[in-house]
């Protein structure tokens, strides 16, 4: 998230050449095969500029990855995110962080930085991912090596129109969840479609440049609106998210603020927003977090002004005390919010979930609140990183009394939690857990 697929297209769809203010160029190294790497100069100014590098794996699958370009005209980096980077010179190391190191053939990690120049900023002309010089070819098997198993071909052809819109929710089908079902035939078909045709949260995020992340945000939100329907977001970029686990990264501090302005400007309509998911919940557990509560209360500020109902996200039942999630709901305040998101990417049961939202709202002045149901039909086992066993939950409706505003999808069924459990970096298309999932649903 998906959003990363979706990141990634528009991200391609942005690779612009242009002249003057804000120019924005692009290179994909020409040199060996195995890997590829799209540069690209996302923001300009005098003396400063902003940047977004893609690598993507053409070779055997990656646990961890280092690239190497040279410039040539004395760009410096002074900030980089989703990544680690030395710089000597004009020579320039980025490697991989512990959750976005792992490339399995095909896939793809993005990183950003900002950087000074002077007179010119010419982009670097080669690129080496883990000592190899890339070309963007994709490799040929060996004649000696037994080829990866593929998916047959389905035996009817994808839909060519989207399925239609029912319900008071949103369907995309700009997600992974869509393709794949476009792809299968049979009873994997039917058991992916019921994720593929349930409307699901767009996460916007980090690992795209604000100007892409804005513009995903237009298509999703003025999609939605077109249709007459609600668009539910997933704002994902705090500083300091997920304490550096799975899901770690998000902007810098003295950046969060003008992302989230950039973010917000996109928006058409009036979507819910989903606002930082475990930000709150993680208040406190670890350095890099700066002004947490001072960065929510801008950014539902911000969001709202521009037309979102925002939901500021607390954790789920099995996390926190109420008293506690109270406490810390008041220090944001509801100025601007209008409520709190309960059990997002987890698989605490809906009632669970609803006694906890209940008291918490007693505690809040009557604050209501949406639930994720999108994993939790089978209920929590205790683990949160790709639990095996669990279940769809019930599909996405509006509510309306006892301080329950909607069950949502707000994580993206059949994407990864992480590499643990024997899943893919978070946020990949894992069919296995998809399938089961959807297999275990009650409905």
């Amino acid at each position: 998230m998906s959003h990363r697929k979706k990141a990634a297209a528009l991200l391609s769809a942005s690779l612009l050449t242009v002249t003057g203010i804000g120019l924005v160029t692009a290179t994909t190294a020409q040199a060996a095969p195995g890997c590829r790497v799209d540069y690209a100069v996302t923001n300009q100014w005098p003396a400063g500029f902003g940047g977004e590098v893609t690598i993507t794996n053409l070779g055997d699958p990656l646990s961890s990855w280092k690239v190497d370009w040279s410039y040539s005209a004395g760009q410096q980096i002074s900030q980089l995110w989703n990544g680690s980077v030395s710089q000597t010179g004009g020579n320039v190391t980025v490697t991989s962080l512990p959750w976005n190191g792992s490339l399995a053939t095909g896939a793809r990690a993005s990183f950003g930085f900002n950087a000074s120049w002077s007179g010119s900023n010419p982009a670097p002309t080669s690129f080496r991912v883990n000592g190899t010089t890339c070309t963007g070819a994709v490799p040929t098997t060996s004649p000696t090596t037994t080829p990866p198993p593929t998916t047959p071909p389905p035996t009817t052809p994808p839909p060519t129109t989207p399925p239609p819109q029912t319900g008071d929710f949103f369907l995309s089908t700009d997600t992974q969840a869509f393709e794949a079902a476009a792809a299968a035939s049979g009873e994997t078909k039917t058991l992916l479609n019921k994720i593929a045709q349930t409307p699901q949260a767009y996460w916007v995020g980090d690992w795209e440049t604000p100007a892409v992340a804005q513009q995903g945000v237009r298509d999703y939100t003025a999609a939605a609106a077109a249709a007459g329907k609600t668009g539910v977001l997933v704002v994902y970029a705090i500083p300091g998210r997920d304490c550096g686990n799975h899901s770690g990264g998000g902007v810098g501090e003295s950046e969060y603020a003008r992302w989230i302005d950039t973010v917000a400007a996109g928006i058409q309509g009036n979507p819910w927003v989903v606002l930082e998911p475990d930000a709150l919940a993680q208040l406190g557990d670890c350095n890099g977090q700066g002004d947490r509560v001072g960065y929510l209360k801008y950014a539902a500020k911000a969001l709202t002004l521009k037309g979102a109902r925002v939901y500021i996200d607390i954790g789920h039942s099995g996390w926190l005390g109420t008293a506690e999630a109270a406490r810390r709901l008041q220090l944001v305040g509801f100025e601007h919010a209008v409520g709190f998101a309960l059990n997002t990417s987890n698989y605490q049961t809906t009632e669970a979930s609803r006694a906890y939202g209940q008291t918490i709202s007693n505690l809040t002045g009557g604050k209501t609140f949406v639930i994720d149901t999108s994993r939790n039909g089978n209920g929590s086992n205790g683990e949160w990183c790709n639990p095996r066993g669990r279940a769809l939950g019930e599909r996405p409706t509006r509510v309306g009394n006892g301080g329950l505003d909607a069950l949502l999808w707000v994580k993206l069924p059949g994407e990864s939690d992480g590499a643990c459990n024997g899943g893919p970096a978070a946020g990949q298309w894992w069919q296995e857990i998809a399938i089961e999932m959807a297999r275990n649903a009650r409905w």
